[in-house]
């Protein structure tokens, strides 16, 4: 079984994305089975395609498999919010320049928020601010102040 890198971040396409959502529903899976999942999502994949990415993320120790039986049953060594964690930082430093305050203000002008969620994040922002306002960096609508 590989081990997973602690200090370098894999990338994680889209195609072996699909493969790894399908592996935290099951929880664990061989290729047919991850297969029957995957085309049930609306990808028409063949059976050597999702072996094949199976293998770029084994080779990434993103998952591992148990080769003792016929068909290799594969389980998932990263959980779906450390990929979530992953992508949102690396959204954060490519697109809003390293300030995840500034996507927060595009998703909020952006993505109409319901009344308990606005409350949720309004009482998540009082709380933050009392907390240590001085320590927080100030942001405008065109980026960070100084």
């Amino acid at each position: 079984m590989p081990k997973r890198a602690t200090n370098a971040v894999p990338t994680i396409p889209d195609s072996e994305l699909d493969v790894l959502k399908a592996l935290w529903n099951r929880g664990q899976g061989t290729v047919r089975e991850l297969l029957e999942a995957i085309r049930s999502a609306g990808r028409d994949w063949s059976y050597a395609t999702v072996a094949t990415l199976l293998d770029r993320l084994e080779s990434k120790g993103l998952v591992a498999s148990d080769r003792s039986e016929l068909a290799f049953v594969y389980r998932p060594l990263i959980t779906e919010q450390e990929v979530c964690q992953r992508r949102i930082r690396g959204l954060v430093e490519k697109l809003y320049h390293g300030e995840p305050g500034l996507l927060v203000m595009h998703l909020l002008k952006t993505h109409p928020l319901g009344p308990d969620q606005a409350l949720q994040i309004r009482a998540m922002l009082d709380q933050m601010a009392r907390e240590d306002p001085a320590a927080r960096p100030r942001i405008s609508q065109g980026g960070p102040e100084v």
